[in-house]
């Protein structure tokens, strides 16, 4: 019975070396995930909207959206134009709605898809350089017999995907 104990304690204090061995070679680092040390600050002027989609406060939406993303990320500070370290600009340029995505009985599509595109830059103000200029694209879905809610769901989503990726574009891509 004793060498049963001594063996399981041998046993278990093997087990906590193994994983302290482990959990100690394998520590998370956050090197290169964030943005440059100068950047303390950014602004996100009202985004253009070029797209023609004809939705009167699409611009609004998404920048408002994108702003309330950065604040929660809190990686940098909102701040006006004139102070800021960084700027975000950006335009819509395209949304297209109505997209068969499902069918449904018979030649009936059952889900819909709507596509946001974005053309987006960050400015070093800084530096007095543009850091990136890319293209974004997003999709929302939707029942089709949702009808102007299900389309206006579906942008929604779209505009919550897109202003995701602009977001980690941003703060992660260093």
């Amino acid at each position: 019975m004793n060498r049963l104990r001594s063996f399981q304690i041998s046993l278990y204090l093997s087990l906590i070396i193994f994983s302290a061995a482990i959990l100690g070679g394998c520590a998370y680092s956050f090197t290169g995930a964030s943005v440059p040390a100068h950047w303390k600050t950014i602004a996100i002027p009202l985004f253009d909207d070029d797209s023609g989609f004809g939705q009167p406060s699409l611009r609004e939406d998404v920048t408002n959206i994108l702003i309330q993303k950065f604040q929660q990320d809190n990686t940098l500070q909102m701040a006006d134009r004139q102070s800021a370290n960084v700027e975000l600009k950006g335009a819509v340029t395209s949304v297209i709605a109505d997209q068969p995505i499902a069918v449904g009985e018979g030649t009936q599509a059952s889900r819909l898809q709507l596509s946001l595109k974005a053309r987006v830059s960050l400015i070093d103000h800084v530096q007095n350089k543009e850091v990136w200029s890319k293209n974004f694209s997003a999709t929302g879905d939707y029942a089709a017999s949702a009808g102007q809610s299900g389309r206006e769901s579906g942008l929604q989503q779209a505009i919550e995907n897109i202003t995701d990726d602009i977001l980690l574009e941003t703060v992660s891509a260093w």
